[in-house]
């Protein structure tokens, strides 16, 4: 009796915990790259990072979050924050929509509020169409985004307000993401040292890979179940040996290819390659670690949260698996 509670407690939660990472890894961008400046951008600053990202051929969206009193027709109002973003809003904030869509990038009387703002003002959250003053102007509600903190994003038409202290933009996972963003600072004339480097691309890959691996094992379990089972003479397991070593010969340039550059195999005998590796590492955990106050920056910190309790929850289903064996 016990086995089976533990087995079916230990399947229960892998199952969980799979499926979280999935969602987890779905809710990052796979492109995404998150840069925060130490001081916020002059007017010319931001043309000029608009501008190379342009020449680069890369999608950027600028940021900013201020503290604003948002009011209604019905002369409600609320404390909320602010995003005012020069480029794509789903760029820099890519949280689901539950009604509606989030407004385009040059929907300057458009923008997106939280279901915590909806709350708020209108005690529902099927406001779509409905208007909103902010900053002394009129905008128009094109759809309500997950969150319970109060917030709206609004798109700007041009970088002409000085004073944005994020970007957002998408690369390439083969195009050496970090190069890219030296590249595109330097086109700008902007410091590296000034700017701190957030790989959510990377992190999706991560989370990824972490959700894969008990799939991959319980298809391996599989596979040598049916090989053991299999009604296959000597020769006809080595012809079937054979076959799924070609098929996994084919596979494997497929599969590098899709790799991360910082995986590919051929790099690992380079000794100066870990040692920048590990740099790389330190360095990206200590901006997720130092992540600022802003709302993105909260939200992408309970990802990592719940990143931490979905392994948990693998490591507590293998457990019980154990002890079911032991038992």
């Amino acid at each position: 009796m016990k086995k089976r509670i533990f087995t079916i407690l230990g399947w229960a939660l892998i199952t969980l915990a799979v499926g979280g990472l999935f969602i987890l890894a779905a809710d990052l961008p796979a492109k995404g790259y998150e840069l925060r400046f130490e001081e916020p951008l002059s007017v010319l600053q931001a043309n000029s990072l608009s501008k190379a990202a342009e020449y680069l051929g890369l999608n950027l969206a600028l940021w900013k979050e201020d503290s604003e009193t948002v009011t209604t027709d019905l002369e409600r109002s609320s404390a909320a924050q602010c995003i005012s973003v020069y480029g794509s809003p789903t760029l820099c904030f890519p949280a689901a929509c539950l009604y509606g869509s989030a407004p385009g990038a040059g929907q300057w009387d458009g923008c997106a509020v939280s279901a915590g703002l909806a709350d708020a003002l209108f005690g529902s959250r099927e406001v779509t169409g409905l208007e909103l003053m902010v900053k002394g102007e009129k905008r128009r509600v094109t759809g309500v985004v997950e969150g319970k903190e109060c917030f709206l994003i609004c798109p700007d038409v041009t970088a002409s307000d000085a004073g944005y202290t994020a970007a957002s933009l998408e690369i390439e996972n083969g195009n050496n993401p970090r190069g890219t963003i030296q590249n595109l600072l330097q086109s700008a004339g902007l410091s590296e040292d000034d700017t701190e480097l957030l790989p959510t691309g990377t992190l999706r890959q991560i989370i990824n890979s972490v959700a894969w691996i008990p799939l991959a094992i319980a298809a391996l379990l599989f596979l040598h179940q049916l090989w053991r089972l299999a009604p296959l003479g000597k020769m006809g397991r080595q012809v079937a040996a054979f076959a799924l070593l070609l098929m996994a010969a084919l596979a494997l340039p497929d599969l590098l290819a899709a790799l991360p550059r910082w995986l590919v195999p051929s790099r690992w005998s380079d000794m100066n390659f870990w040692m920048d590796l590990g740099n790389l590492v330190q360095q990206s955990l200590m901006a997720f670690v130092s992540l600022t106050n802003s709302i993105r920056d909260q939200l992408i910190g309970a990802q990592i949260l719940a990143f931490g309790g979905c392994l948990l929850g693998l490591l507590a289903g293998a457990l019980l698996l154990g002890l079911k064996k032991l038992h």
